[in-house]
């Protein structure tokens, strides 16, 4: 394992770069199994789903409504 704590910037920078080409990498492989994507898109809706609850929202899209005007009464 390395010790992060006695690298230099310049190889904590190189250990950054090459886990970000393989992290990449793998993004690209995923992306090209339709199977796999298709999985990960079911697990995504359902983590919606289960968000939305938690935050007590039913619907989808919030709904929005247009700001009132503040009317001054006069005497």
């Amino acid at each position: 394992m390395i010790k992060l704590t006695n690298m230099t910037k310049k190889d904590m920078r190189e250990f950054e770069v090459a886990s970000a080409m393989s992290t990449l990498q793998r993004a690209q492989e995923i992306q090209k199994d339709a199977k796999l994507m298709a999985d990960v898109k079911k697990a995504a809706m359902a983590e919606v789903k289960k968000l939305q609850t938690i935050a007590g929202k039913s619907s989808a899209a919030p709904k929005k409504t247009l700001p009132r005007k503040k009317t001054l009464k006069r005497k």
